[in-house]
C-alpha cells in the first residue's frame, strides 16, 4: 500500500513539473521582446514618417495651395480636373513613359550583351570588368554635368569625335528633336551596368552541365543561349526592370541637370514638371497632384513588371 502511494505521489510531481514547464514555456512566448523593438522601432518611426509625408501630398493635390495664401481650401479633383485639359500634361506622360521604357529597354539589350561577354572570359572583359561599375558611383548630378559638356554643339567633345568620320555636327540637347534622346543616352550610359551586373550574376549560376547536356543534345550556340541560358535568366532580366522603371518614371537628376525640362517641353517628365509647379511656379496643390499622377504611373508599371517576373519564374520552375 505504501508503494501504491508513493508511485501515486511520484506521478503527480512528475506531472506537476511538467505542467509547470509548459507554464514557464507559455510566459516566455508571452513576455515582450524589448531589446528586437528597441532595435526596429527607429525603421518604424522613419516608415511611418515617410508615410505622413506621402498622405499629407497626396492631401495637398486636393487643395488650391500655393505661396503667399494662407489657407489653402480644399478643391477636390479640381487640380486633377485641370491637368487633364491640359495638353501639356499629355505631353508630360508621354516623355515619362517613353524616357523610362526606351531607356530601360536599351538597358537591358546592352546589359545582356556586356553580362555575355564578361562570362565568355576573352580578354576584353577582363579589362572592362574594373571599370564596368564606374557610371553607378558617380552622382547623377555630376553625370548630367558631365554630359552637358560633352554634348555641347560647339565645344562638345562628342562632335568633335563624330567630325572625325565625317558625321555631324549634332544638337543633341539643344534641339526639341533630339533632346529626349540625347537624356535617355545618358540614363543608359549611366545605368545600363547595373543591368550587368544582375544579369552576370544569373549567368554565373547556369552551371556546366547544362549546357553541357545541351551541347551533347544537338545544341548549337545561338540555340543554347535562346533555349536554355534567356529563359534561366529571364528573372534577373525582369527583377532588374523593376527597379530600374521605379527609378526611371522618377527620374529627375539626369533631366533636370541637362535640359531642365527643355528645349520647350520636350524633355519635361512629370518629376520634372512638378517640381516646375511647386518650387518655380508655387502652385503647391498642381505639383502635389502631378506627383500622385507619377506615383500612379510608378505603381502600375511595377505592378505590371512584377507579375511579368512571377509568371516567368513560374515558368523557370
Amino acid at each position: 500500500m505504501t508503494s501504491e502511494v508513493i508511485k501515486a505521489a511520484a506521478v503527480d510531481i512528475g506531472k506537476s513539473a511538467a505542467g509547470q514547464r509548459k507554464t514557464d514555456a507559455a510566459a516566455t512566448e508571452r513576455s515582450i521582446d524589448w531589446l528586437s523593438l528597441a532595435v526596429i522601432l527607429p525603421a518604424v518611426v522613419i516608415l511611418l514618417g515617410f508615410l505622413l509625408l506621402f498622405f499629407y501630398g497626396v492631401y495637398q493635390s486636393f487643395t488650391d495651395l500655393r505661396l503667399g495664401r494662407p489657407n489653402a481650401r480644399f478643391v477636390g479633383f479640381a487640380n486633377y480636373v485641370a491637368l487633364g485639359k491640359s495638353g501639356d500634361f499629355w505631353n508630360n506622360v508621354w516623355v515619362t513613359l517613353a524616357y523610362a521604357v526606351c531607356a530601360v529597354m536599351l538597358q537591358a539589350v546592352l546589359g545582356l550583351a556586356i553580362a555575355k561577354l564578361f562570362a565568355s572570359g576573352v580578354m576584353l572583359a577582363r579589362t572592362l570588368r574594373p571599370v564596368i561599375l564606374l557610371p553607378l558611383v558617380l552622382p547623377p548630378m555630376s553625370v548630367a554635368l558631365m554630359w552637358t559638356t560633352m554634348m555641347n554643339p560647339q565645344s562638345g567633345i562628342l562632335n568633335y569625335l563624330f567630325s572625325l568620320v565625317g558625321l555631324g555636327p549634332f544638337a543633341w540637347i539643344s534641339d526639341p528633336k533630339t533632346a529626349l534622346f540625347s537624356v535617355i543616352l545618358i540614363d543608359v550610359w549611366t545605368y545600363t551596368p547595373f543591368f550587368t551586373l544582375i544579369i552576370f550574376a544569373g549567368l554565373q549560376g547556369i552551371t556546366d552541365d547544362i549546357r553541357e547536356a545541351a551541347r551533347i543534345n544537338g545544341a548549337k550556340a545561338r540555340a543554347l543561349f535562346v533555349n536554355i541560358e534567356l529563359p534561366l535568366i529571364a528573372p534577373y532580366i525582369l527583377i532588374a526592370a523593376v527597379f530600374r522603371l521605379i527609378e526611371s518614371f522618377n527620374q529627375f537628376d539626369i533631366i533636370f541637370g541637362t535640359t531642365q525640362g527643355g528645349p520647350g517641353n520636350a524633355t519635361s517628365a512629370l518629376s520634372v514638371q512638378a517640381y516646375i509647379t511647386a518650387f518655380q511656379n508655387l502652385t503647391f496643390g498642381r505639383g502635389a497632384a502631378l506627383m500622385v499622377v507619377n506615383w500612379l504611373i510608378v505603381l502600375i508599371g511595377a505592378f505590371l513588371t512584377v507579375k511579368a517576373w512571377q509568371a516567368v519564374r513560374r515558368r523557370v520552375n
